[in-house]
């Protein structure tokens, strides 16, 4: 059974040329969506995934990954949902702490319903967890972010994808991704390592250096800020001779 990735957002830090974080991976029965950056409710009603959606599994709270969780709890947004509470994971440092201080932030009264139990199913998770959505398998390691932050390792048996979200390269990101068949990785700075530390954040030419120490079969640039697609492309592709693509709105990958 194949395994499909969807980029429906892609930006760094605010939604300027497109939608932030946010990734569907279905393997035909379920559909888990990794990240829930502003910008991304609109992308998954538009293609008719919101009826849908099985889970939502988020790698940390920065608002740039988050953000639309806030309006996917409204009345609006349950009723196109057809009944169904997805499930939503977020990491156990810190995902309850923020998402009740949202909750709290949008409540209408002080006496309202929590606002998302009523629509999601929500737990937290580990980076030592492995979690099982249907037949999709995830795991997980920390990333070298401050916001505590994980990377997501997505597998059915067939095909493998990794995430590796936020944070500067690691040796344990790159062990999650060996031998990935679809690896994404942030590349907020094309080749500025000295500015990319400064900020916990990668590369476009370390995306590519991790991209072959991992022996990935193709990498995909994301977490992008604007017009920097070719000078990235230039530079991932110094270091890494695979298959390379830009992150854009509504790419999609068929994995077998």
């Amino acid at each position: 059974m194949s395994l499909r990735l969807a980029v429906l957002g892609f930006a760094g830090a605010a939604p300027l040329e497109g939608a932030c974080s946010s990734y569907a991976i279905s393997d035909g029965e379920r559909i888990v969506l990794l990240d829930c950056g502003p910008g991304t409710l609109e992308r998954m009603w538009r293609f008719g995934m919101l009826g849908k959606l099985d889970a939502i599994v988020i790698s940390h709270m920065h608002a740039d990954h988050v953000l639309d969780l806030v309006l996917f709890a409204g009345e609006l947004v349950r009723g196109e949902l057809a009944g169904k509470r997805p499930l939503l994971y977020l990491p156990a440092a810190d995902g309850l702490r923020v998402l009740e201080a949202l909750d709290a932030a949008f409540s209408r009264t002080a006496h309202s319903s929590r606002r998302f139990e009523s629509t999601f199913k929500v737990s937290e998770y580990k980076a030592a967890d492995k979690l099982a959505i249907g037949a999709l398998e995830l795991d997980f390691v920390a990333s070298a972010h401050p916001q505590p932050c994980n990377a997501i390792r997505v597998r059915n048996g067939d095909a493998t994808i990794v995430y590796g979200a936020d944070g500067g390269p690691s040796e344990a990101v790159q062990r999650l991704a060996t031998n990935s068949d679809l690896l994404v990785l942030e590349a907020t700075f094309p080749n500025d390592a000295t500015m990319a530390a400064a900020h916990a954040h990668m590369t476009a030419t370390q995306a590519g250096e991790l991209a072959t120490r991992a022996r990935a079969q193709r990498l995909l640039l994301t977490h992008l800020l604007p017009g920097s697609g070719r000078e990235l492309l230039a530079h991932a592709r110094s270091t890494y001779h695979g298959r390379i693509d830009l992150a854009r709105e509504g790419l999609t990958y068929d994995l077998i």
